[in-house]
């Protein structure tokens, strides 16, 4: 057993353990099947993953797990109906209760608002909780003060609130039990100990809300909670609440026994340390350093005069607080190669567990004897020093070809005095600023990247260009950048960056607080690697003057309107039968009609090992982030589209619905491939000319691989761009089908061509878009189709209204003279409160 004896002054790195690949978002311990101790994280895409810790009474054992990283790795031990539709960003084991009284779980909070309650043995799904309007980002548990009781399970959410549930219960089934509601935006919780008389205590925090160009109301909240007995409810009451002592939204909260006391953290990169009676700030933590990052996540670790705090940072650190009796000096900050979202202490060991962006866990020790070896300490600094050179290196020889060539500067107009433009010359970007007075750029220097955030965005030179990642609707995330400058308005900068991509209103204050927090104070450095608006230009001699620091006024903001439905953003897809017992139907299908075509058949070895190395591969739908499929494996569905008839070629189309999800499958060299596949199926549907709205077969499974193609990766999406009108016409000739799954397979297909032509970078004409609303408007005008796929329709309709640019204008201009909005209100009111929902939303477009 590793001891205090061995105690190193500062952390390093014990174990360093490879997850699903993606990035990883929070972790728990918890002892499974055997008392076995188990490591269990959740994924940004869904996925729960379990290392096996080793004994931590054998410490030979362990010292050499932290050499070859161990681990142990299980991807969704539960099995594949595990897997959360969307980032799961909290999971909390029974095990830290530390009692028998209670069965073996973990739950799950997910981004779709929905609480998941696993059988701590064989980590199959035992239940869903709902309650939740929006994503569940905190769990922790309450004891009661008699042990005879059962804990009760508490869930923090970005919808405001916090809920209180009971999922102890003798019958198996949980409930919620109570609502603390009245936060200010995203809430998080911590459990604290019990008082007499059956009350609990729970300590809850809030991010705040805007108010002008600040960010407020952020609160720590202390609440009693008593039970009312049988009617399964509580009586809740605030004992203390403080607001406004964070300059930031409050990240995480959690409570350390030892010392009585809660820890806050903030995106001011403090930490707090708050008494566990009334709230109030003992003491302040600051994060080392001139500029302080968000602090995502705070733990205790350790006891005594080995106690510390531990925080991750969005800036990819961690850093760590002595606390102890030994406190001394800085914080200790290791950094990562990536955005470390959640610490957690490794039960009491004094060890602790981060969560990085990169996809791994690391464990961190001070005990001598629990490093890992040389090679995964070189490893590791390895990708740290890598990750943080891509931050700070300039333009990549890539970005640089892409600039305005210097010699045709002069077709290059300046909008304002001293607005700053990046040029490449002579292989090199160089910044240079317009001169007003003689209506030319002035050279101002090369573009080097001392600033770490610096870069060029869409031809132009920023101070910081800072990544976004937006959640939308289906699960998935968009991955988008904005560009600022120092000098401007956070929030301004925040709005255009909200009205150039359509974004939620309510995103404003998180955007533009995490500018801030990103850019901090620091000085334009035009010509070592920023390129601010705000720096003066000595013209006299074509150098570089004194930087100037504009303090730009709060201006007020014209905000675009945002809605629940539209426009539509991410693609609905069909998955069904990707698994062995589907996949193995539709193979079986294949061979026999390829035993029953008079040419072009597959050959013995595609219709055997190729297709059954392809299907093996589809169905192990948690490896896709890692398996990979060849062009070999896919040639006999090019061969069975394009050369079969419309009579054999149907499973083929089926499998190729399929095969387009795997991202491998779908990456963006294979775009000429999946054209062919595409544009086959659609040829072959549109051969069947007037039968195409009654058969079934060919336009459901035709729709349904255009449908999913778009969600598949860059080199399918790009495909299904090209063809749009060809898409156009087939959903056209299905729309009237007399088969409900026809029917719901073009809605989706036009769902997602409208969600693809709203997200596109190159703009489509209006008459394309207006094609859009002629199949809407032959779907509405047909009477036959059922509430889902109608409102997906409405959906596609209000989609191309929102369209940006001049496309956009035209659409709605067109849409007008055509009073679809008749036809949208007639429809909706057959079709329930979401089609009516959505009919508003175009009604208002249309206004």
């Amino acid at each position: 057993m590793a001891n205090n004896n061995d105690l190193t002054d500062e952390y390093v790195l014990s174990k360093q353990l490879l997850s699903d690949g993606e990035p990883t978002r929070c972790a728990t311990i918890h002892s499974g099947s055997d008392k076995i101790l188990e490591l269990l994280s959740g994924s940004q895409g869904g996925i729960i993953s379990k290392f096996i810790l080793p004994d931590s009474n054998d410490s030979q054992n362990q010292s050499a797990d932290a050499s070859n990283g161990g681990g142990g790795l299980e991807i969704q031990p539960g099995g594949a109906n595990t897997r959360h539709p969307h980032q799961i960003t909290a999971i909390l084991s029974s095990s830290s209760l530390n009692t028998n009284s209670v069965s073996s779980i973990y739950v799950t909070g997910c981004k779709d608002g929905k609480i998941r309650v696993m059988d701590g043995n064989t980590h199959e799904l035992k239940e869903v909780l709902e309650g939740h309007s929006n994503a569940v980002t905190s769990l922790t548990w309450i004891l009661p003060q008699n042990e005879s009781a059962k804990p009760w399970l508490v869930s923090g959410s970005w919808d405001g609130t916090a809920k209180i549930w009971d999922i102890f219960q003798n019958n198996n089934s949980s409930i919620c039990i109570g609502t603390l509601a009245g936060h200010e935006n995203t809430v998080s919780v911590a459990g604290l100990p019990a008082e007499p008389d059956s009350i609990r205590k729970v300590v809850t925090v809030s991010a705040g809300i805007a108010e002008g160009n600040s960010i407020r109301g952020h609160t720590v909240r202390i609440w009693t909670l008593s039970d009312n007995g049988a009617n399964n409810d509580i009586t809740s009451k605030i004992v203390a609440q403080v607001s406004n002592d964070h300059s930031g939204p409050m990240r995480d909260v959690c409570y350390d026994a030892d010392t009585h006391s809660i820890y806050t953290c903030s995106n001011d990169g403090t930490v707090k340390i708050r008494s566990a009676e009334d709230g109030k700030c003992i003491e302040t933590l600051v994060y080392p350093g001139y500029e302080q990052p968000m602090l995502l996540s705070v733990c205790v670790v350790g006891s005594g005069a080995t106690k510390a705090v531990v925080v991750g940072a969005e800036d990819g650190n961690v850093a760590i607080f002595n606390i102890g009796q030994q406190k001394q000096g800085e914080a200790q900050v290791i950094g990562h190669p990536g955005c470390v979202w959640n610490v957690i202490p490794l039960g009491s060991t004094g060890d602790f567990v981060s969560s990085c962006h990169d996809g791994n866990i690391r464990i961190f020790t001070r005990h001598a004897s629990l490093a890992a070896s040389p090679e995964v300490l070189k490893a590791f600094n390895d990708a740290v020093t890598e990750a943080k050179a891509v931050r700070s290196t300039g333009p990549s020889a890539e970005e640089i070809a892409k600039l305005p060539k210097w010699e045709m500067n002069a077709l290059t107009q300046g909008r304002s005095e001293g607005q700053v433009q990046v040029f490449q010359k002579d292989g090199k970007a160089i910044a240079a600023q317009w001169s007003a007075s003689s209506r030319t750029w002035i050279e101002v220097g090369e573009v080097t990247g001392t600033n770490e955030n610096a870069g060029t965005l869409n031809g132009k030179q920023y101070d910081h260009i800072l990544p976004i990642e937006v959640d939308v609707p289906g699960g998935g995330v968009q991955k988008l950048q904005i560009g600022y400058n120092n000098g401007e308005n956070p929030f301004v900068t925040a709005q255009e960056f909200i009205d150039e991509h359509m974004l939620d209103q309510n995103y404003l204050p998180q955007i533009a607080d995490y500018i801030r927090q990103r850019a901090g104070q620091s000085g334009p450095t035009i010509g070592m690697g920023a390129g601010g608006s705000t720096a003066a230009t000595n013209s006299s001699s074509g150098g570089m003057g004194a930087p100037s620091y504009a303090s730009e006024p709060a201006v007020p903001m014209d905000i675009t309107p945002t809605y629940d439905y539209l426009p539509m953003k991410g693609y609905k897809t069909f998955e069904t039968g990707i698994d062995k017992k589907g996949l193995s139907k539709v193979i079986q299908k294949i061979r026999e009609f390829n035993d029953s075509v008079s040419s072009n058949q597959l050959s013995t070895g595609e219709a055997g090992e190729t297709l059954d190395s392809l299907a093996n591969t589809l169905s192990v739908t948690n490896r896709y982030h890692s398996s990979t499929i060849s062009m070999a494996e896919l040639a006999p569905l090019h061969t069975m589209i394009r050369q079969w008839d419309a009579t054999h070629a149907f499973p083929a189309i089926d499998l190729a619905r399929i095969a387009v999800l795997h991202p491998d499958a779908a990456k963006s060299e294979r775009r000429a491939y999946w054209e062919e596949i595409l544009g086959g199926a659609l040829d072959m549907c549109l051969g069947l000319g007037d039968a195409a709205a009654k058969e079934v077969a060919v336009p459901m499974l035709t729709m349904r691989l255009i449908a999913n193609s778009y969600k598949g990766g860059p080199g399918s999406a790009g495909a299904a761009g090209i063809l749009i009108d060809k898409i156009l016409d087939c959903a056209e000739a299905c729309a009237t089908s007399g088969n409900k799954n026809v029917r719901l397979s073009v809605a989706t297909a036009i769902l997602n061509t409208s969600s693809y032509m709203h997200a596109s970078s190159t703009p489509f004409p209006s008459s394309v878009a207006m094609r859009v609303v002629d199949v809407v408007g032959t779907i509405a005008g047909c009477g036959k189709y059922e509430t889902e796929p109608m409102v997906r329709s409405l959906v596609a309709l209000g989609t191309v209204l929102l369209l940006p640019g001049g496309c956009g204008l035209e659409v709605k201009k067109l849409a007008k003279e055509r009073s679809i909005g008749s036809m949208v209100e007639r429809v909706a009111a057959g079709h329930g409160e979401m089609a009516s929902a959505v009919s508003k939303e175009i009604m208002s477009v249309l206004s």
